[in-house]
């Protein structure tokens, strides 16, 4: 039980006076100068721990909502899960993570969530009845939303309960950036955000080894190739760092512009050999730690694995498919499809994102001045790049049509030997757990080398990396003392190190008693029983992170600290060699404390006055623009070149729209 966590008792004396009435002023001012000692006398206890016992209510409702029935804090599978212990979940109980902490909390934790709705849907019906259906609200990309509520009443102002959740004030304390980025406009806390461990890489470049060893390194493997590719991509680097550009040396040997794969192989293979004489092999430009490739040079390759179905498809599923079809580069899922646009980062360090969302598309400039990357000039002329691509087929065809749901990174790696199967994948830009044990063909692969700002140096650049995320929740302001202090109660048991260890890796009875997982730098975590893995297995195909969200109800993006040990010993010995590959190189990435603002990450969203509300509604800057954009790109709009999107940026009021959010930073920061 931790009902004796010390809570405030409300001041009496006020109520005292109201009550009494008259006296003349001297015993007035007499009574509020007692008042104001016993205040000072009750913050001196507060600061020595002598605080007495919160009072807290027996039960409260949450509504966590998050679009996905399966992902919420109720048990919603049709087949019961055993627990280790014997004890049975069936469908519409709470799920063993939520279970177990409202046992160790000794409140009644009711879920009142709409299951398949969404986080925004459900804030507009709550804001609508003035938060009064639930004492706690959440779900995934509504931390915006909460930094506006919050000021205007509608919940509460986490810093008046910073005395009572000791584990979260230790945690804002060590991470002071991280309060600055959940701190609202008028300086209040109102939510507590899902952080993702922050310091590590997240998504990276991936890709199938033996494609690239099979073409480059001997001709033992070649089928004869009819496929062919009319070229449109005409290259970025020109002659800054090599004396000759690979795409323009393959442009110059196609045949009336129509390039095919032996031509474009065998420019390939003598560049690489002219170029990087101390190689081994032509492969070792783009595998391993001697990998050493640029944007140009992984486009001249696309091209050849393009124009490379019938060596390929056979490589693969061990013989030539019949009108296979490689998508050089594709995405997960077309709800992915920016992952598309990260690919600016390489033609000359254009920053995309300035944390880990699609939708943080500013950023800080060399100057620390916050720049919108998806209307700047450099990002915009790099639009046509990728227009390029798309038209010569080396971007996966379907990338961006929303309407199509499926799981393209099952369909370009997990299908390989299915009969009749025809959808080929090279590289990808994903998870190192989950892509790497997608296929046990697929490694994953240093990023192109780059330029980034002002410098000329070239160097290894991630910009995605882990970071606090728009997800969280919130407490109600029209909950009652006592639901409040069970809620805050709640929110300061995920910052623990009970309450972490729970959300991150689940029950106690899922985890080896005496055991560590030591990972890769030494640092020990909670390691899983064997029973999380078959369970995962049986369940979910082996996706730990699946399992322990859809049935155990860990992980749920609530706002709690998520630490890497998760993910770390469930990754194979290809994963694992992804975090060393990176590590040992040290690629670059964004982070919080980075002392070159153009590599330092933004808070997710920006605390939003009315006013701010009000002047970015007199814009049309919405996803209209980002939507043109990827019509653009695959050829569905036309325009003389992505200047158009630029325009549409500009006729929107992107200069007004920019300047609400540079006002929002510096008040966040500040200034």
């Amino acid at each position: 039980m931790r009902k004796n966590i010390a809570f405030l008792i409300a001041i009496i004396m006020m109520i005292s006076l109201t009550a009494c009435g008259g006296g003349d002023l001297k015993e007035s001012e007499g009574d509020q100068q007692q008042q104001e000692q016993q205040q000072e006398q009750q913050q001196d206890d507060t600061s020595k721990g002598e605080q007495k016992e919160l009072e807290l209510a027996s039960s409260i409702d949450l509504n966590i909502a998050l679009g996905n029935n399966q992902r919420t804090i109720t048990y919603q599978q049709s087949t019961p899960l055993e627990l280790p212990s014997g004890k049975v979940v069936t469908q519409g109980e709470l799920k063993p993570t939520w279970q177990y902490i409202q046992e160790q909390l000794g409140i009644t934790l009711n879920d009142v969530t709409v299951q398949d709705q969404s986080a925004s849907e459900m804030l507009e019906i709550a804001a609508a009845t003035n938060f009064t259906n639930a004492t706690v609200y959440g779900g995934n990309g509504i931390a915006e939303d909460f930094l506006s509520y919050g000021p205007q009443g509608y919940l509460v102002n986490l810093n008046d309960y910073m005395d009572y959740m000791p584990n979260f004030a230790k945690y804002l304390e060590e991470n002071p950036n991280i309060k600055t980025a959940i701190t609202a406009y008028d300086g209040g806390i109102y939510h507590v955000p899902y952080i993702a461990e922050i310091g590590n890489y997240a998504r990276a470049f991936h890709g199938r080894q033996t494609w690239v060893t099979a073409l480059l390194d001997s001709t033992d493997q070649l089928e004869d190739e009819t496929a062919t590719l009319e070229i449109n991509y005409e290259g970025f680097w020109g002659n800054k760092r090599h004396d000759k550009n690979v795409i323009e040396l393959q442009n110059a040997a196609a045949n009336n512009n129509v390039l095919d794969r032996d031509t474009a192989l065998q420019v390939l293979v003598d560049y690489i050999n002219e170029t990087y004489p101390d190689l081994e092999k032509p492969s070792d430009l783009y595998l391993g730690e001697t990998a050493q490739y640029d944007i140009d040079e992984l486009i001249a390759l696309w091209r050849v694995i393009k124009l490379s179905p019938n060596t390929l498809s056979k490589v693969s599923s061990g013989s030539v498919v019949d009108g296979a079809v490689i998508s050089p580069f594709f995405v997960r899922k077309s709800g992915y499809r920016e992952d598309v646009l990260r690919l600016a980062t390489y033609f000359g360090g254009q920053r995309v994102h300035g944390s880990d969302s699609y939708g943080s598309r500013f950023y800080l400039d060399e100057n620390g001045e916050l720049q919108y990357s998806y209307a700047e000039d450099g990002f915009i002329e790099i639009v046509d790049y990728i227009k390029d691509l798309y038209a010569e087929g080396l971007i996966h065809s379907e990338f961006s049509d929303t309407s199509n749901k499926d799981d393209f990174r099952k369909e370009m790696y997990g299908k390989d030997k299915e009969e009749g199967h025809k959808q080929f994948g090279f590289m990808t830009y994903d998870w190192f757990a989950s892509t790497t044990a997608a296929n046990e063909d697929v490694v994953a692969f240093l990023p192109p080398l780059t330029t980034v700002g002002s410098s000329d140096e070239f160097i290894y650049f991630l910009e995605n990396t882990r970071a606090i995320k728009p997800d969280g929740w919130a407490i109600s302001a029209q909950a009652s003392q006592e639901e409040i202090n069970a809620a805050i109660t709640l929110f300061d048991f995920f910052f623990s190190e009970e309450g972490r260890i729970v959300q991150n890796y689940g029950i106690p009875e899922g985890l080896e008693e005496n055991e560590k997982f030591v990972a890769p730098d030494g640092t020990e975590y909670p390691k899983f029983k064997q029973w999380v893995f078959d369970k995962a297995q049986e369940f979910k195909n082996g996706d730990i992170s699946a399992f322990l969200r859809d049935f155990m109800g860990s992980l749920i993006p609530i706002g709690y600290p998520k630490e890497i040990g998760f993910e770390l010993q469930y990754t194979n010995e290809r994963g694992q060699a992804a975090w060393a590959l990176h590590q040992n190189k040290n690629v670059i990435m964004t982070s919080y404390d980075a002392e070159n603002p153009l590599f330092r990450l933004v808070p997710p969203v920006f605390a939003l006055t009315e006013q701010d509300l009000a002047k970015i509604a007199t814009t049309s800057v919405s996803e209209d623009q980002v939507d043109t954009m990827f019509l653009y790109i695959t050829g569905d709009y036309e325009a003389d070149s992505a200047k158009a999107i630029q325009q549409l940026y500009e006729d929107a009021g992107i200069d007004k729209y920019i300047q609400v959010y540079r006002d929002a930073y510096a008040r966040m920061q500040g200034n």
